[in-house]
């Protein structure tokens, strides 16, 4: 009996001991897991690709840098290009920002490539009536209408541009920009800077109309009305309605 006592004893301490020893934290992180990212190509220079945003990732940048370093399909992966960018997490904080450790880059489809679509219709406002263009420092964006751009292409185009002109950029209406300071509220005049604006009219899969303006005052200013975008062989070009120069 007192041998079944003492057995029982040592089980109670067993299991007594056992309740008091901390248990070891379980580690629930995957240190194989990856990190993807799916964006948009934007413009691919010798050394650098730039991304905008194609998904609904809650990001700190609607852009990003990708070196070219890096192993890619060159014949796919062109502006336009939807891609999927497997990276070890870490997002570099600079603008645009940058991904850390790349180790995989994919091509998931081709879309319209419509900031390289825009960035031929500003050269065309800016190439006329040059004399606009003199002593500015800024140049400002109201793509508010702007219907077929997603807000990191929109981002994406003014980057592009301020980069191509190697100027300051701001975007808003001209409202927004009077009041801000930018222009002058009495004169309404864009003093070191001019206002370039694009509006979609009507729009189908393969075609749309628009509108576009270059703006530094009430008699300096320079308009495309009626245009026409078409889609031909993949490739977004126009025919200008008509034109006119304050």
């Amino acid at each position: 009996m007192k041998k079944i006592n003492l057995i029982l004893l040592v089980i109670a301490l067993l299991i007594a001991l056992s309740a008091c020893t901390p248990t070891k934290p379980v580690n629930n992180s995957n240190p194989h897991s990856k990190n993807k990212f799916l964006g948009k190509v934007i413009k691919i220079n010798d050394k650098s690709i730039l991304i905008s945003n194609a998904g609904n990732e809650v990001n700190s940048s609607d852009l990003y840098i990708l070196s070219t370093d890096y192993d890619y399909d060159k014949e796919k992966i062109k502006p336009g290009a939807i891609i999927e960018i497997e990276y070890d997490g870490t997002i570099l904080e600079s603008y645009p920002a940058q991904f850390g450790n790349v180790k995989n880059i994919k091509f998931i489809e081709m879309k319209d490539d419509m900031v390289g679509f825009y960035e031929k219709v500003f050269d065309k406002l800016w190439e006329t009536d040059k004399g606009l263009n003199s002593d500015i420092e800024i140049l400002a964006f109201d793509l508010s209408k702007t219907t077929n751009l997603s807000d990191s292409e929109k981002s994406a185009l003014i980057y592009v541009l301020g980069n191509k002109y190697r100027l300051e950029t701001v975007s808003g209406t001209f409202e927004q920009l009077r009041n801000d300071g930018y222009i002058d509220k009495e004169l309404l005049v864009f003093k070191n800077g001019i206002l370039f604006s694009f509006e979609v009219t009507k729009q189908s899969e393969n075609s749309f109309m628009f509108n576009a303006e270059k703006w530094r005052s009430g008699d300096g200013a320079y308009f495309l009305k009626d245009c026409t975008a078409k889609k031909t062989n993949d490739v977004w070009d126009y025919e200008i309605g008509s034109e006119a120069i304050s």
